[in-house]
């Protein structure tokens, strides 16, 4: 089952800067782990975290297999007005998870 926790504040002066941290529950399975019977565990990663601010990309990270389960991301945004942010995450298998958080500029 797959978690998202996404912290940032909910209202943020226009041109300042604020933090943004995203974790998903994924277990990151590089394909070279075997499991209680001694078969491989078939490789499952997330590749990339793409966050927009309605629409316009905000930040777009390619994983790599050697990151840890349950990617955590943190990083800086500044807003110039009020809107959605998106978060995906895409995963190796063609999964997309999402989430969505509303940002209020003032």
């Amino acid at each position: 089952m797959t978690r998202i926790r996404i912290r940032m504040p909910d209202l943020v002066p226009a041109g300042q800067a604020f933090t943004i941290r995203a974790l998903i529950t994924h277990p990151m399975e590089t394909g070279l782990r075997l499991d209680r019977t001694g078969l491989t565990v078939p490789r499952r990663i997330i590749h990339r975290f793409v966050c927009t601010l309605d629409d316009i990309p905000v930040i777009d990270i390619a994983f790599e297999p050697a990151i840890s389960a349950d990617p955590f991301v943190e990083f800086d945004a500044v807003a110039e007005r009020s809107g959605v942010l998106q978060f995906h995450w895409h995963d190796e298998s063609g999964e997309v998870h999402s989430a969505s958080r509303h940002l209020k500029v003032i």
